[in-house]
């Protein structure tokens, strides 16, 4: 993308970038700009203001990061004694209109130059469900034992449910429609861990649930080494991390769960070096469900995508730990953009706390 000669619309975006911080009210460096948007991880560098303003590079500011251009620039206020971000909440209602309007000026263009490029990347992933190369996708779960199944598991029940006796239900719903969404050519497999084939696993594998991955663990440990100890999270209750003597655990309030943690794996798959071996885990259903969340839920997916895919190198086997926050029971997306919703982050060359 970089060697690329740069369309219309990311010069758009640039040139607006360069004038809101050349002309809109005071004349900033690229270096004060990155110290007025720092955030909870710090300012932004210099060279990354830089390759934002230079269509050129192939590089977008983050949603988030247009985002706080916007709230910088919503007000004559932000560059009273020296650059810096008002609170929402300090801002007038005049100044939070225009704060508004700059955030969908600035967003429009970003996504214009998103849908320019999207055409002649079609070998590249759009999401973390987008699998390009148009390979089968088996999306397996753990069967439960006897005891733990419903009566509608029971071939011989009149109301027979064929994936009643498999487990995260609710997050294979969720994955099943973001994968035929991303992949709508591709064939997708539904199986029971316990079942999976040399055909099954040659596809892109995705396992669902901390129970799928113990069920493969004898095959898959040695040669797809992630950090998480292999067992049932939620007889433990916590998610444990191998070598590391950590341990991260939900949390209940006067009997009722508001916080469980999840993780999210993706790396080469060791059976078919040209497909992709995808964990999604959780203490509890939750955590798994959260995990998963992150690159489905329409508000929050875009933004956890723009985290996570630059991180790591292309090819790498990683793993991210995070915080899933329960309401009424119900798992909300975590945003891996912010650092407190970052409980570890793996990558091949070793973990790295939060």
């Amino acid at each position: 993308m970089a060697d690329a000669q740069p369309g219309d619309e990311a010069i758009r975006l640039a040139r607006r970038l360069r004038e809101l911080r050349e002309r809109e009210f005071s004349r900033l460096t690229q270096s004060e700009l990155g110290q007025a948007l720092a955030d909870g991880d710090g300012p932004i560098s210099a060279a990354a203001i830089s390759a934002w303003e230079n269509p050129a590079s192939g590089r977008l500011p983050p949603a988030t990061r247009l985002e706080a251009y916007a709230r910088l620039f919503c007000t004559p206020r932000s560059f009273e004694d020296h650059p810096h971000m008002l609170a929402v909440a300090d801002l007038t209602a005049a100044e939070r209109d225009r704060m508004e309007e700059l955030k969908r000026e600035l967003s429009g263009l970003r996504n214009s130059v998103v849908l320019s490029e999207a055409a002649p990347a079609a070998d590249r992933a759009r999401s973390m469900w987008h699998f390009p190369d148009g390979a089968p996708v088996t999306l397996a779960c753990y069967r439960l034992p006897p005891e733990r199944r419903p009566a509608s598991a029971d071939p011989g029940n009149l109301n027979y449910i064929r994936y009643a006796e498999l487990s995260d239900l609710d997050t294979l719903i969720d994955i099943h429609g973001a994968v035929r969404a991303y992949n709508p050519a591709s064939r997708v497999v539904i199986k029971a861990a316990q079942d999976l084939t040399q055909d099954d696993v040659a596809n892109h594998l995705v396992l669902i649930g901390g129970l799928a991955w113990e069920a493969v663990t004898k095959y898959f440990a040695r040669i797809f080494p992630i950090p998480i100890e292999p067992g049932d999270p939620g007889d433990r209750g916590a998610i444990v991390i191998q070598g590391a003597e950590q341990e991260f655990r939900y949390v209940i309030v006067e009997g009722e769960m508001v916080e469980d943690v999840g993780f999210f794996a993706r790396g080469e798959n060791p059976s078919a070096p040209r497909r992709t071996l995808t964990i999604c885990g959780g203490i509890t259903t939750r955590g798994v469900r959260g995990a998963a969340r992150c690159f489905i839920d329409w508000e929050m997916r875009e933004r956890n995508d723009e985290y996570l895919i630059p991180r790591f190198p292309e090819g790498a086997t990683y793993c991210i730990v995070m915080r899933v926050p329960v309401v009424n029971q119900d798992p909300l997306t975590p945003d891996l953009s912010k650092k407190e919703n970052r409980l570890l982050e793996w990558c091949s060359a070793g973990p790295e706390a939060g």
